[in-house]
């Protein structure tokens, strides 16, 4: 399964425009991405021409391996149980050709590497298999097994900010100003991103045209260090 991929979108108001979507996400690797979930921008298409945002219906795999969570995320909390059920008996048939796959690979491997005479023999390599109606779990918990399913886009939300420390948790800060012309919006943006690389955060600009804020977030520690910094 590819990271992501680039998509493109037709807006309402008529404009083309691609962003970029993720079927993977690994939050330890890119830490980044977490506070894209928890802002409300990730797999989230934003219209230059009007602000319009498109949130995406790919679901996609969430993996935090600092804090054991493994998951399969579809965005639709509205699915009917036919529906789920649908899902979950498909990823069980992916779960099951995976496994087989992995313990045909491991036997074929074993045979390569036959016992020569004489020679200690080679240990024999298993494979853990889970009950696939234990690993594709659908409870929300943090204990719940590895794998788990997520119907919703907020119940992922609340899962995750439920395994972070305080600290951890987002915070945002907010740069406005109405009635701005297109030279003080740059201007704010750059201070914005300027401030943001310092301490590690990130930048989403909301609105269009004079109208406009601009939203510098990650964890709350690293907000409330800027927050300290910046006054007078």
């Amino acid at each position: 399964m590819p990271r992501s991929s680039t998509m493109t979108y037709v807006c309402e108001c008529g404009a083309t425009f691609a962003s970029t979507m993720y079927q993977t996400v690994n939050v330890t690797l890119e830490p980044q991405l977490l506070y894209r979930l928890l802002a409300g921008s990730l797999n989230v298409a934003v219209c230059p021409n009007c602000g319009r945002k498109i949130e995406s219906e790919m679901p996609f795999i969430y993996h935090d391996m600092r804090r054991g969570l493994f998951a399969y995320a579809h965005p639709n909390a509205e699915a009917s149980d036919e529906e789920r059920d649908e899902l979950l008996e498909r990823l069980r048939e992916v779960y099951d050709e995976a496994v087989d796959a992995s313990e045909r690979i491991l036997a074929e491997e074993r045979a390569s590497q036959s016992k020569p005479p004489g020679q200690p023999g080679i240990p024999r390599l298993t494979v853990r298999r889970r009950s696939p109606a234990e690993d594709l779990s659908a409870r929300l918990e943090p204990d719940t097994p590895p794998m788990q399913v997520i119907f919703g886009r907020e119940q992922l939300v609340a899962l995750v900010d439920s395994l972070l420390e305080p600290e951890e948790r987002l915070g945002r800060l907010a740069l406005s100003a109405r009635g701005a012309g297109s030279a003080q919006r740059e201007r704010i943006v750059s201070i914005a991103e300027r401030l943001a690389s310092q301490f590690d955060l990130q930048v989403e600009t909301e609105g269009v045209g004079s109208d406009f804020t601009v939203w510098v977030y990650g964890s709350r520690e690293r907000i409330e260090a800027l927050a300290a910094q910046m006054q007078p």
